[in-house]
């Protein structure tokens, strides 16, 4: 018969031979390639840099990081495959902004940002372009805001898809500035520039990086930046603030990696100095700056204290302002 002692013992013990084997399998990786899963499809923003960061990682690791998109409901898809994956480091995600915005926007999500992943390290930090399709006649803010005034129904907005940051700006500038106009999601950036530069779509508040094609062929023109202050990529372009009066308008995307809750936190810690190494690499960092995109890493704390902040921001505003996600 076993005693409580006896029992107790041999609870200890196979707690200690799961630490050790948890152990042995976080020295050992990797071992075998990385997945790193996308939320976007191929080439829009977050879609870019998690493959410059992959190539870079997959010099640093030893292995192959390999990118796989999965697009589909606003990033749920992908943020839902994430959280269910084993925590071995052999899954990790290039989350962004919609993974602390949409539990509360559409309510239905199969993960919590904080009790479903490990933070690693921020990636990059980017702000939006305003820009408007050639056809449309206003040069600047206040003048769209008077057009689209005028027209009420006429205009839309296109974004990124439901619960990108770009779809809540859109939001926010539609209720900020009273606008009557239609915001629409696409299933992701690169889609949703397609079908400004054909002019489908009037407007959108573009990744600097995704804006770029199109204001070089002089199919869209920019407005305005949504960041706090003016970027030195577009020191020409007012904030949303400057060109329009509205305070508090500033906002940005930012990219991260996280992992499932569970990661060894070796690992998490080799990811990190990894990550950090990428965004030290002078040559990658200038020509992601060139195109507004700032690469940055951070702490597994800091990611937390950002997303922390960010969650209760557009969560107040979500619930505020009543913003359904169709």
């Amino acid at each position: 018969m076993v005693t409580r002692r006896g029992w107790l013992a041999a609870a200890g013990g196979w707690a200690a031979l799961a630490a050790t084997g948890s152990g042995a399998r976080a020295q050992a990786w990797p071992a075998k390639p990385i997945t790193l899963i996308v939320p976007y499809p191929p080439g829009g923003l977050n879609d870019v840099v998690a493959r410059a960061f992959a190539e870079k990682l997959t010099q640093l690791l030893g292995v192959a990081v390999i990118v796989d998109n999965k697009a589909g409901a606003a990033t749920t898809v992908a943020s839902n495959l994430v959280a269910k994956a084993p925590p071995d480091g052999y899954t990790i995600y290039g989350g962004g902004t919609s993974l602390v915005i949409n539990p509360t926007l559409q309510g239905n999500v199969q993960y919590h940002p904080f009790d479903s992943f490990e933070p690693v390290s921020l990636m990059s930090v980017t702000p939006f372009i305003l820009q408007v399709h050639s056809a449309v006649p206003a040069k600047d803010v206040k003048e769209l805001i008077a057009l689209i005034r005028a027209n009420p129904g006429k205009y839309n907005i296109a974004t990124s898809g439901i619960g990108a940051t770009n779809f809540m700006l859109a939001e926010l500038f539609k209720d900020m500035a009273k606008l009557d106009m239609t915001v629409v999601p696409y299933r992701g950036g690169a889609p949703a520039a397609q079908d400004l530069g054909a002019g489908i779509a009037q407007m959108m508040f573009s990744a600097s990086l995704e804006a770029a094609p199109l204001l070089a062929r002089g199919a869209t023109r920019p407005l305005a930046i949504s960041s706090a202050k003016r970027s030195p990529a577009f020191p020409d372009l007012p904030t949303m603030e400057e060109a329009t009066g509205l305070t508090g308008f500033a906002a940005e995307f930012w990219q991260c990696l996280v992992v499932p809750k569970g990661t060894p936190k070796p690992i998490i810690d080799r990811l990190q100095a990894a990550i950090a190494a990428v965004v030290a690499d002078k040559e990658i960092k200038e020509r992601f700056a060139k195109q507004g995109v700032d690469l940055v890493a951070s702490t597994p704390k800091e990611l937390h204290e950002l997303m922390v902040r960010e969650e209760k921001r557009w969560s107040t505003l979500i619930r505020e302002k009543g913003i359904k996600p169709e």
